[in-house]
């Protein structure tokens, strides 16, 4: 054999055998995990480099195995943003869902659908960033004659549908609903003038809740409802509308009811004025159910 054709079969030999960029040879006795430590930094991904590369079981040695790129650290980035955004948020419906979707975009990422998983994560860290942004203060009063009034005093607009059209309340305008007809045009305060009366802030349950709480006397608790007093304000009315309606009176901007039947609750508060009269509603949902979880709410200075 020439020294030429010798020369020219160890190059067919080693083209053979080098791996082209975004793969790789799986070495003699290497497992999966071992593999997937390797390539991806991480035994457990090992499911993940099988869907990646369409293989049903473990290769063996000398087995050609494509890793992925840039495609596949989009998404890790992606879903670790979102991860440190779902720790940092307050509980509500809002992180409830981006756990969902963080959840679904990690499943993604382990059947190799890096795109998918990236734009779930996108998703997730997206809805709780808009839940920061988009908070409005605003009341709701029920007149005696069946008119609703939504007063918002800050934050981005609130939608209000009836009979099937929605009208947009900006902060400093009020729009007035009479049962049975769609809402008119949100009016603005009159200037240099305050409204009678200011609706209490409300902190704690966070809106749209689920709270999982421990076994009481007369259902689960304690629940605790807190929000900001309102100046000039002598008391405060929470009436609780659920599984069970209830009335309460008290000095101070907070309640701490010992226990509530499970069930979907709206709490509304009003703040009492000096001549005697209540002053706006606000209302929050809440859904009380059965669990282990310690309930935690920032304490105030007002207590």
């Amino acid at each position: 054999m020439s020294r030429a054709l010798a020369a020219a079969l160890a190059l067919l030999a080693s083209a053979a055998t080098t791996p082209a960029p975004g793969e790789t040879v799986v070495r003699p006795g290497e497992s999966l995990a071992q593999l997937a430590a390797r390539t991806l930094g991480s035994e457990g991904a090992g499911p993940e480099l099988l869907a990646f590369n369409h293989l049903e079981g473990t290769p063996t040695a000398g087995t050609r195995v494509l890793v992925p790129g840039p495609e596949r650290a989009r998404a890790v980035a992606a879903i670790g943003s979102a991860r440190s955004a779902v720790v940092q948020a307050p509980a509500g419906g809002a992180r409830t869902e981006a756990e969902a979707r963080l959840a679904e975009a990690e499943s993604l990422l382990a059947r190799a659908r890096y795109a998918d998983a990236a734009a779930q994560a996108d998703g997730a860290w997206k809805l709780l960033a808009e839940a920061h942004e988009e908070r409005s203060h605003f009341a709701v009063a029920v007149e005696p004659d069946g008119r609703t009034r939504v007063a918002v005093r800050e934050g981005v607009p609130v939608r209000v549908e009836a009979q099937g059209r929605t009208r947009a309340v900006r902060a400093g305008e009020t729009l007035t609903v009479i049962r049975g007809e769609p809402p008119g045009t949100p009016q603005l305060e009159p200037s240099g003038s305050a409204p009678a009366g200011e609706p209490p802030i409300l902190m704690s349950p966070e809106p749209g809740l689920k709270l999982a709480l421990e076994p009481a006397p007369g259902g689960l608790g304690p629940v605790r409802f807190a929000w900001k007093p309102v100046p000039e304000a002598t008391g405060y009315v929470l009436e609780l509308a659920g599984p069970r309606t209830q009335s309460i009176r008290t000095a101070q901007p907070v309640v701490t009811v010992p226990g509530l039947p499970a069930g979907k609750y709206r709490w509304t508060v009003r703040a009492v004025q000096p001549d005697g009269t209540l002053g706006p509603a606000a209302t929050r949902a809440v859904q009380l159910v059965p669990g282990r979880i310690k309930l935690e709410v920032k304490e105030t200075p007002w207590q």
